[in-house]
């Protein structure tokens, strides 16, 4: 009796050391099958399962006037299979201005895991803040590969490739692409000759009206307004909206077009000169010396604007 005791109990072991070693080897297997491929050769719906998140962050140790930022990636892998980044290849791009371009600071080659988040710090450093008020996106490797637009970044929760599908960076990127203007830097005699016939003719088009009035004021030699900061604090100034941050502005001929970011407010949208005159969407000049002017305190800070803290 005893004996067949001890066989069942052989036999049961057997059964059940069987069947154990046959999960390891399939559970081994199954983990050995994940494939790995570089993010470029994924498939469309790959690409789309996975999520980045981009963080500006202020760095103050840069020297010079201009505030500068340092970068952070983090990548939510949500796809079934590892994927291989090459850190070296990503890039901060305005497919409209090849002068905006931010190279990776990074140069090694990473894999992200199925299911895995990973963060790369400071891939991205010495950022200026008029490049992540502007318009363009990071991508990886060529424009083919957009991942999240980079218009304020350094907002607190940064930003996701979420900001493609909708939102004001949505918002912010296709309004500039439909108005983009020839920057001044590249004008030659030619031009200039056609933007002076053309203020003899009447447009009701945006896009015409700020072209024409890049020579309407007679202090065009003065360069007050060199950036899109600077435009965008004096438009503030002007309207008396220095706590509001849902104002963009782009380069123009002859300064750059400030407008706001929410719907409802287009009547607001001016072209500020690098004199700092400002042109209104209906064609009105507004001098700088009246603009610069301290506005009422209940308004405004009270202050006189100095394009220098800009």
């Amino acid at each position: 009796m005893k004996r067949k005791i001890w066989g069942l109990l052989i036999i049961v072991l057997t059964v059940v050391t069987a069947t154990g070693c046959g999960i390891h080897r399939k559970a081994k297997s199954s983990a050995t099958n994940i494939k790995t491929e570089y993010y470029q050769d994924l498939s469309k719906h790959d690409r789309q399962n996975n999520n980045f998140k981009f963080k500006a962050i202020e760095d103050e140790s840069t020297s010079g006037d201009q505030t500068n930022y340092l970068v952070d990636m983090t990548i939510k892998n949500n796809s079934r299979k590892n994927i291989k980044f090459d850190l070296s290849k990503f890039v901060m791009l305005n497919p409209y201005d090849s002068n905006t371009k931010v190279t990776s600071n990074k140069k090694k080659v990473i894999t992200v895991k199925a299911g895995q988040k990973k963060t790369i710090n400071s891939i991205f450093e010495k950022v200026s803040k008029d490049v992540l008020d502007g318009q363009g996106a990071y991508y990886y490797l060529n424009k083919n590969y957009k991942l999240a637009y980079f218009y304020k970044s350094y907002s607190n929760n940064g930003v996701t490739s979420d900001n493609l599908k909708s939102g004001a960076a949505k918002k912010f990127n296709a309004t500039k692409q439909e108005a983009v203007v020839k920057n001044p830097d590249e004008n030659d005699s030619t031009t200039s000759d056609t933007n002076q016939n053309n203020n003899s003719t009447t447009s009701n088009t945006t896009a015409t009206k700020q072209q024409n009035t890049s020579q309407s004021s007679d202090t065009t030699d003065q360069n007050i307004i060199t950036t899109e900061s600077q435009a965008i604090a004096l438009f503030k100034h002007m309207w008396g909206m220095e706590s509001r941050d849902d104002f963009a502005a782009y380069p123009v001929d002859g300064g750059f077009f400030v407008h706001s970011t929410t719907d409802g407010f287009e009547s607001l949208d001016s072209t500020i000169l690098y004199n700092g005159d400002a042109v209104s969407s209906d064609g009105t000049v507004t001098k700088y010396a009246q603009l610069s002017q301290p506005l009422n305190s209940d308004i405004s800070d009270g202050k006189p604007f100095d394009p220098t803290k800009y």
